[in-house]
């Protein structure tokens, strides 16, 4: 994009555009085809994008999904699709862990009658999981779910990246599902990839009103390749392909958005 020589980007939102050196809504379509992979994966422990997904198509468009922070963040930032205002809340400057139960609660205190979600990881939700007991006490209702992958799951990531070796990152995890019921917090485990959304459904629209969480065992591997290996490999590819003549230079930065 060069300013004043085609092609024209017409923005239209509440706020003004903040343009960086890389914005090409008009290629949007390819990108949105990049981030269908893995959608219906199979695969058990669940992938990220299947769990996304599968959340995505049970949520009413009004409804609020509050995020921890860790790695199954990035993908909810890339994947999940919001369609109304304030109903995916991530914090993206301090990124504290432990924050999805609490916004879930603040959230399911102020909207009653919405589905809340807390979307946590295991680090993330032990960080302040006794609260189940205001949730219960106060009543609350809304759905906690844990993605399990036994350990700090985004600093190994970093650490793999940076050469180092995994030291103290490994979680020795709690029975989550008797956890729960400790609290007297209705408990799910599931079991297979395709299981996920069945629970889902259940919690909101055909069991009583109340706390319910769900342990999903998760697994990042293939979505680390992703993007450790075939974003940075389609960079390279589209930027041959913009040498040769194939697609345009303007064409070959649209999947580094962000």
């Amino acid at each position: 994009m060069k300013f004043g020589e085609p092609p024209v980007v017409i923005h239209i939102n509440f706020y003004s555009a903040k343009v960086d050196n890389v914005y090409f809504p008009q290629v949007k379509k390819d990108l949105d085809k990049h981030l269908t992979k893995g959608v219906t994966d199979p695969r058990f422990p669940l992938v990220p994008q299947r769990v996304i997904a599968d959340l995505r198509r049970q949520v009413p468009n009004d409804g609020i999904v509050c995020l921890d922070n860790g790695m199954f963040k990035i993908w909810f930032a890339r994947c999940y699709k919001a369609y109304e205002p304030n109903t995916l809340l991530l914090d993206n400057a301090l990124a504290t862990m432990g924050a999805g139960l609490p916004s879930a609660m603040a959230a399911a205190l102020l909207h009653p009658e919405k589905k809340v979600v807390a979307v946590c990881g295991d680090g993330g939700f032990l960080m302040n999981s006794q609260e189940l007991e205001t949730c219960v006490r106060l009543k609350l209702n809304l759905t906690v779910i844990v993605l399990n992958d036994n350990g700090y799951g985004m600093i190994k990531w970093k650490q793999n990246l940076a050469g180092f070796e995994e030291f103290g990152l490994n979680l020795g995890n709690p029975d989550f599902i008797a956890f729960a019921n400790s609290y007297h917090v209705k408990g799910y485990r599931v079991t297979r990839a395709d299981e996920f959304s069945d629970i889902l459904h259940e919690c909101f629209y055909t069991s009583k009103d109340g706390v319910k969480l769900v342990e999903v065992p998760i697994d990042y591997t293939w979505a680390n390749e992703i993007l450790d290996h075939e974003l940075p490999g389609m960079f390279v590819k589209r930027k041959s392909e913009a040498a040769a003549g194939v697609v345009s230079p303007r064409q070959w930065l649209m999947f580094f958005p962000y």
